[in-house]
C-alpha cells in the first residue's frame, strides 16, 4: 500500500484536489487571493532545479523552440474553431480564450515528473507568457471577432511577479550560498505537491456554481476540450520526438497544460461569469489528462 501511494503520489494529489475543489469550494476561496504567491513558489522550486548552462543550451537551438511556440500559440487555438458550430458565442469565446492562453507555470513541474527537459520547459513557458500580450488579443479577434481589452500594465506586472521574482530569487540564492542544490531539490517534492493541491483547489472553487447550474453543458464542454487538448498533446509529442524525448514531452505538456488562472482573470474581466463554464472545464480536464498521461508514460 505504501509503495502504491508513493509511486502514484502526484496523480493522487491532483485527483484529490479536484474532488475537494468541488466538495468544499468555500474553503478553497480562502486562499483564492494568494494563488499568485503559490505560483511564484512553484516556479521558484522549478528554477532551483536547473543550472544556467542547461538554459543556454536550450536557447542555442531555435528549431525546437519555434516548433513549441507554433503548437502552443497557433495550432491549439485553431482546434477551438469546431466549437463555433456547437456552443453559444460566449461559450465559444471561453474555449478560444482557454486554448489561446500561455502554458501554465506548472509546465516545468509536470515536465520533471515526466523526466523531460525542465530547462526547455521553462524557456517555453516564459516565452509564450510574454508573447501572450499579443497572441491572446489577436487570436480572440481572428476567431471570435472580439478584441480582449486587457490592462497591459497589469499583465506586465503579473508576468514580472510570476517569472522575474523567482528567477531573481534563485539567482541571488545560488550566488550567496555555494552548495550542491541537487541534494536539496530532491527533497522538495512533498512541498511542490502541497502547492499543486492548493492551486487546483483554489482555482476550481470560484466556478463550481456554474457546473452545478448546467451539468450537461459542463460534461459536453469537458468532452470537447479533452478531445482537442489530447490531440494537441499527441501532435506536439509525436512531431517533437525528432528533437529528443525531453523536449518532445516538454512541448506536449506546454501545449495541453494552459494557464487557467490567467484565462480566468481575463475571461471574468471581459465576459463576466458567463464565460466560466469552459474555463473551469478546461482546468478540470487538463489535470485529468495530465494524470492519465503520467500513468501512461511511466516506466
Amino acid at each position: 500500500m505504501k509503495t502504491f501511494l508513493t509511486r502514484n503520489s502526484t496523480s493522487i494529489v491532483v485527483l484529490l484536489s479536484l474532488l475537494v475543489g468541488f466538495l468544499f469550494p468555500t474553503v478553497g476561496l480562502i486562499w483564492g487571493n494568494y494563488l499568485g504567491v503559490l505560483l511564484i513558489l512553484l516556479m521558484f522550486f522549478s528554477f532551483l532545479r536547473i543550472n544556467t548552462q542547461e538554459t543556454k543550451q536550450s536557447l542555442r537551438n531555435l528549431r525546437p523552440i519555434g516548433f513549441a511556440l507554433l503548437m502552443v500559440c497557433f495550432f491549439l487555438p485553431l482546434f477551438a474553431l469546431p466549437a463555433k458550430i456547437i456552443f453559444p458565442p460566449v461559450i465559444f469565446a471561453g474555449i478560444v480564450l482557454a486554448f489561446a492562453s500561455p502554458s501554465a507555470v506548472v509546465t516545468a513541474f509536470w515536465t520533471r515528473i515526466f523526466k523531460g527537459d525542465i530547462a526547455f520547459a521553462l524557456v517555453i513557458t516564459v516565452m509564450v507568457t510574454l508573447l501572450a500580450v499579443v497572441t491572446i488579443p489577436v487570436t480572440m479577434l481572428l476567431e471570435t471577432g472580439t478584441t480582449v481589452g486587457m490592462d497591459l500594465g497589469a499583465l506586465v506586472r503579473l508576468l514580472a511577479e510570476l517569472v522575474l521574482i523567482p528567477v531573481l530569487a534563485v539567482f541571488l540564492l545560488k550566488r550567496a550560498v555555494s552548495i550542491r542544490w541537487e541534494g536539496i531539490t530532491k527533497n522538495m517534492h512533498a512541498v511542490e505537491l502541497l502547492i499543486v493541491f492548493l492551486l487546483v483547489w483554489g482555482s476550481i472553487a470560484p466556478g463550481t456554481g456554474t457546473v452545478e447550474n448546467d451539468p450537461v453543458q459542463f460534461l459536453s464542454l469537458s468532452i470537447f476540450i479533452l478531445f482537442f487538448i489530447a490531440l494537441g498533446f499527441s501532435m506536439a509529442y509525436l512531431l517533437g520526438k525528432k528533437f529528443g524525448y525531453g523536449r518532445a514531452i516538454a512541448t506536449g505538456i506546454a501545449t495541453c497544460v494552459k494557464n487557467a488562472g490567467l484565462s480566468l482573470v481575463i475571461g471574468l474581466s471581459v465576459f463576466k461569469s458567463a464565460v466560466l463554464p469552459p474555463l473551469i472545464a478546461n482546468l478540470v480536464v487538463q489535470n485529468l489528462l495530465i494524470v492519465s498521461l503520467e500513468l501512461l508514460f511511466r516506466e
